[in-house]
């Protein structure tokens, strides 16, 4: 992929789109802004993969909703400032700053903000059960970088694992120890379900030509953060964020047409769940077809079907996913130039405005929940 993309949003659009060619992602979602060569924008399926319909996102955009930017993560912590070194430590391009009164950690022009709370906030990443208890809809922040070279420079600096600690990549249904990051793993970064690797059982390991590393880390508070990424990847904070949701395509149907982001909205959108694939940090492989995909201006937002279900996740584990507020990741910020239209849909749409318009510092905010309670704090950027 060429470095000399026009900017950051750019590049991370492409490499979005280079994984739905490259059938990692397995529907098309409107991830344009990158062109093939000839500047032919890549075509864009008649059907879903699963006998569903597209909806052309022109179609959507009679709403005349702009497009949102991920401003932030609201995080409830024990110690704000020992939370912020241990990002500035991951992530020494960043900085730790103020933003409406918060703590914050600014890098790539998102932030963390940062609340104090006396004791442990519910929700945080349980790396011995390998799930977030409760489960929100939230799932991983998404840095994209060399995925090696985070690693080792990591591992460099904390060779026990005490402060960074890498989660086991399960390579397969009878891999009981896992790998540290899935350039590790036989094939690399290739999604492969059981009948896959089973078809590939006795063949010699082999990795692609643009293969990346992935791998997983909890910070001080049970955030999860996956990297992703190789030699040729620009360095960006969020490449990516990562959600749970009942039915992900859904999902994008009402980021799509509630909150403007770009997508491709489906009809229907609670489709057949497929196979599980590894590498993966569940024992039991990870569910991740259909995936759902919108873009935003900075970022990309996917999501997958929730994990703990037909009692994949132990006994008692099964149950719908839990409202944010008050959990660690207590919400996400999204900004628009303009929170005027925004909220006139909203109120049309009949969609609960919970709170707002509040100051946010200089700016105003209001405060409503998706389809799986993820509290979002729209925010109007001066």
């Amino acid at each position: 992929m060429s470095r000399a993309l026009a900017n950051r949003a750019d590049w991370r659009r492409c490499w979005l789109w280079a994984l739905v060619c490259a059938g990692v992602l397995t529907v098309a979602t409107g991830l344009g802004g990158c062109a093939s060569e000839g500047n032919v924008e890549p075509a864009v399926p008649s059907d879903d993969g699963a006998g569903g319909s597209l909806t052309d996102p022109a179609s959507v955009a009679a709403v005349a909703l702009p497009e949102p930017t991920f401003h932030h993560l609201h995080i409830n912590a024990v110690d704000p400032a020992a939370s912020l070194d241990w990002w500035k430590t991951v992530w020494p391009e960043g900085e730790v700053t103020e933003v409406a009164g918060f703590p914050a950690f600014a890098a790539d022009g998102v932030y963390h903000l940062y609340s104090e709370v006396a004791t442990p906030a519910p929700g945080g990443f349980d790396v011995d059960r390998h799930y977030a208890v409760p489960q929100s809809a939230f799932w991983t922040t998404g840095p994209s970088t060399d995925g090696l070279a985070f690693f080792e420079r990591l591992t460099g600096l904390d060779p026990t694992g005490e402060r960074f600690r890498f989660l086991p990549v399960y390579t397969g249904p009878d891999d009981a120890e896992g790998v540290l990051h899935s350039g590790l793993a036989p094939y690399g970064d290739r999604l492969l379900t059981v009948a896959e690797l089973e078809a590939l059982a006795g063949t010699p390991p082999e990795r692609g030509p643009n293969s990346q590393d992935f791998g997983y880390l909890v910070d001080p508070d049970g955030v999860l953060l996956e990297f992703n990424g190789n030699a040729d990847t620009d360095d960006l904070f969020y490449g990516h964020l990562h959600f749970w949701h009942e039915a992900p395509l859904c999902a994008v149907n009402w980021y799509v047409e509630h909150l403007g982001a770009g997508g491709t909205v489906r009809d229907p959108c609670d489709v057949e769940r497929g196979p599980v694939s590894y590498p993966s940090f569940f024992p039991s492989g990870q569910l991740r077809q259909p995936i759902g995909t919108v873009r935003v201006a900075n970022t990309g937002l996917m999501w997958y079907t929730r994990q703990c279900r037909d009692g994949r996740c132990g006994d008692g584990a099964d149950g719908p996913l839990v409202p944010s507020r008050g959990q660690v990741v207590d919400h996400v910020g999204l900004s628009y130039p303009d929170l005027d239209p925004v909220i006139a849909h909203l109120e049309r749409a009949g969609i609960p405005i919970l709170d707002g318009p509040y100051p946010l510092g200089d700016a105003r905010a209001i405060l409503i929940e998706d389809l799986d309670g993820l509290a979002l704090e729209l925010i109007e950027a001066g």
